[in-house]
C-alpha cells in the first residue's frame, strides 16, 4: 500500500487568472488498473480548493455535476469565476476540463456573515464507536495508492431495508478532515446501500460547516427512494466526539446489475 503524504485534492495555480491545476495522482482516482478514472469527491475537493484560492473565502456549500468520464487524465483544468453575491457572501461557479473536454460544472457559495453565534442541532446518534466496529469490505481493485488504499471503514449500523447505513471513515494519512476531504468522503455515497454498489454519480451537492482535526469521521447515509433507475439520499458526517462537520445529498445513475459484495 502506497499512501499519500500530501493532501491530494489540492490544486495549484494554472496559466491564466482564476485557473488551477489538478495534477492527477494515484491517491486521486479509483476504477480498475489500465482505466483509472478521478473520483468524483475529489474533482469536489479540487473545485472547492481552487474558488477558496480564488475567492479568499471560506466554502459554504457546493453542488457539482457530473458531465463526462475522466478516465487516463493526467490532470484536471479549474476555472473558476464570481457570478453574485454580496459584502459577506460570493456565489461562484466553477468548470473542470480534461484536455479541453468539459467533466464537471459547479456552483457555490462561499464567505461568511460575522460576527454570529453556532447552533447545531443535528446530533450523531448513538452508535457504537470505530474501535467496535468491523470493518466494512471494500473492492480495492486499481493501481496501488488509489484512493481505496488512502482509506479506512468500519460499519455502525447496516439496514439496507431502511436505506440506513452508518460507516466510520478515516484517512490513513492523518489528513485533516478539512472541507476538501469531507467532501471526498460524502461521495462514498452509491456505496452504503447493495442495490446501488457499482452505481455511477450525476451530482452532487456539500453542505460545509466546520473542520476537525485528523480522526475517524462517521456518515450517517439514509436511502431517500430508488426511482426511474437512480438513487436519491443524503448523509450527515460527524466527528467523533459528536460535532457536526457537513451536510450532503446526491442522485446516482443505479447499476444495471446490483454487485454481489463491496
Amino acid at each position: 500500500m502506497t499512501l499519500a503524504k500530501f493532501p491530494f485534492w489540492r490544486v495549484v495555480p494554472g496559466n491564466r487568472a482564476s485557473e488551477y491545476i489538478l495534477p492527477v495522482m494515484p491517491p486521486a482516482t479509483v476504477g480498475p488498473e489500465g482505466a483509472p478514472h478521478v473520483m468524483g469527491g475529489v474533482a469536489l475537493a479540487a473545485a472547492i480548493d481552487a474558488m477558496e484560492l480564488a475567492s479568499e473565502l471560506p466554502i459554504l456549500w457546493a453542488n457539482i455535476q457530473f458531465l463526462s468520464p475522466t478516465q487516463h487524465a493526467e490532470e484536471l483544468t479549474i476555472r473558476c469565476e464570481q457570478c453574485g453575491g454580496g459584502q459577506s457572501v460570493g456565489q461562484w461557479m466553477a468548470d473542470i476540463q480534461v484536455n479541453g473536454r468539459p467533466t464537471h460544472r459547479i456552483n457555490a457559495a462561499l464567505g461568511a456573515r460575522e460576527p454570529s453565534e453556532q447552533t447545531v442541532f443535528a446530533s450523531m446518534p448513538d452508535l457504537p464507536g470505530p474501535e467496535d466496529c468491523p470493518p466494512k469490505p471494500i473492492e480495492r481493485f486499481g493501481a496501488p495508492g488509489s484512493l481505496y488504499d488512502q482509506v479506512e471503514m468500519r460499519i455502525a449500523r447496516s439496514d439496507p431495508d431502511r436505506g440506513v447505513e452508518a460507516v466510520w471513515t478515516r484517512n490513513t494519512s492523518d489528513f485533516a478532515n478539512d472541507a476538501g476531504w469531507l467532501a471526498t468522503v460524502s461521495d462514498f455515497f452509491l456505496g452504503a446501500h447493495p442495490g446501488s454498489w457499482g452505481g455511477s454519480s450525476l451530482d452532487a451537492t456539500f453542505r460545509f460547516i466546520q473542520s476537525a482535526p485528523p480522526g475517524w469521521v462517521l456518515s450517517v447515509t439514509e436511502m431517500a427512494a430508488f426511482d426511474r433507475g437512480v438513487a436519491h439520499g443524503s448523509a450527515r458526517h460527524f466527528a467523533e466526539d459528536g460535532t457536526l462537520l457537513a451536510i450532503s445529498s446526491q442522485t446516482g445513475v443505479l447499476p444495471r446489475v446490483p454487485r454481489e459484495a463491496m
